[in-house]
This record gives C-alpha cells, structure tokens and sequence, in this order.
C-alpha cells in the first residue's frame, strides 16, 4: 500500500481512517477518530467497504475550523 501521505494532491473522494486522518493532518488514527463527530464527520457505512469519511465533508470541517464561510457546492444542499 502508497503511504497516504505520498498521496498529496491524489486524495480519494472515499477515505478509510489512515488515509483520512493522514489528510488531515492528524499524528495518528487515534487521534482522528476520537475528534471524530465533534471536530470531524462521522464516517459512513458502504457495504463491502466499510467505514468511510467522504473527502467533501471533511473539507467542510476544516473550513469550519479556520473560520471561512462555508461554500456552498451544490442548491440540493440547501434544501
């Protein structure tokens, strides 16, 4: 398996919790699942592949966290 983070600029838009806490820049998987569902999303269950975070809800989280106005990418999201 690539490290993730050698991945730079190649993230998937579905991350198991290694590749998502390497994205986020977390020290460890520990780490990022403890801040899990109060600094991070929860993550979603997909049938044959368990336990997933998708890329576009952690991207939300982090512009939360740096106080940017969230970006609304779609009109569907909103309703």
């Amino acid at each position: 398996m690539i490290p993730p983070t050698s991945k730079i600029g190649l993230w998937p838009r579905l991350m198991r919790a290694e590749t998502a806490a390497a994205y986020c820049d977390e020290r460890s998987v520990e780490t990022f699942t403890k801040r899990v569902g109060t600094v991070y999303p929860r993550s979603v269950y997909i049938s044959g592949r368990g336990r997933v975070w998708l890329k576009e809800q952690l991207d939300r989280s982090i512009r939360r966290l740096s106080g940017e106005a969230a970006e609304v990418e779609d009109a569907a999201d909103l309703l």
